[in-house]
């Protein structure tokens, strides 16, 4: 059973009121013009390293930094400038020109309308998963090994951990209602040869990813030769935004 990794981020502003924030600043500068949803969801920086400011201008401030290959969520864009949300959950406003459209889930991005608060994918937690599940087979696909297969099964499990999670306020791999996670799948009826359990919490799948690679003991899992199925769940949490659960089997 792997060390557990537990991520602490601030309550997101609502992307609306963002938007509305960064516009009144805007209107100033360009009056007939706000920013409006984009089709780009992610951004890829391609500076080697690229200024965070408070406007969509140089002569805004600069507030923060990204280096290269940094990836950021899009919240917006006018003209040539995004309304990125940045790794430590503040925003800020960078240029698009040294940036390239991050499309590794396009497939489950949806075409969002100006008058949303959210885009609808984006609170889809089935989505997620599969997300998820995508980053993970991803970074098994460059290592050279076979591609985790989404198990029904440990899907339901995971589920059920990260919802007692939740529901429970606790972080752990032992549960006050299941046990272990051995215990757990024991109880559940399900065989194995090797288990092995990940968690996380933190309010974006990309974060939550990139933390677990970051880890060497979850990063082990998700690269683990021992294993062929997984089973992903995730749930919102008042705590950490969600919580996320992978459990792995052969």
């Amino acid at each position: 059973m792997k060390k557990h990794l537990c991520l602490f981020s601030p309550l997101l502003f609502l992307i609306l009121c963002c938007i509305v924030s960064i516009s009144s600043t805007t209107v100033s500068a360009k009056k007939t013009s706000t920013f409006k949803w984009t089709s780009v969801k992610q951004a890829e920086v391609t500076a080697y390293l690229l200024n965070v400011r408070t406007g969509p201008d140089t002569s805004y401030p600069v507030i923060n930094h990204l280096k290269k290959g940094q990836i950021v969520n899009v919240l917006g864009a006018l003209e040539e400038w995004y309304i990125v949300q940045l790794p430590n959950d503040s925003i800020g406003v960078i240029t698009s020109k040294f940036t390239k459209p991050y499309t590794y889930h396009t497939a489950f991005n949806q075409e969002v309308t100006e008058s949303s608060a959210v885009p609808t994918w984006a609170n889809n937690t089935k989505e997620k998963e599969v997300i998820m599940l995508e980053y993970i087979n991803h970074e098994r696909k460059t290592a050279g090994l076979t591609p985790y297969v989404m198990d029904e099964e440990l899907q339901h499990i995971a589920y059920l951990k990260a919802k007692d999670m939740a529901e429970n306020n606790y972080f752990g791999h032992v549960s006050p209602t299941y046990g272990s996670p051995f215990d757990m799948l024991k109880n559940f009826g399900i065989s194995y040869r090797i288990a092995g359990e990940n968690i996380a919490g933190n309010n974006s799948v990309k974060n939550a990813h990139d933390a677990f690679m970051k880890s060497p003991g979850h990063k082990a899992n998700i690269l683990s030769k021992n294993y062929d199925k997984i089973g992903i769940g995730i749930v919102p949490s008042e705590k950490y935004g969600y919580i996320y659960v992978q459990i792995f089997k052969k």
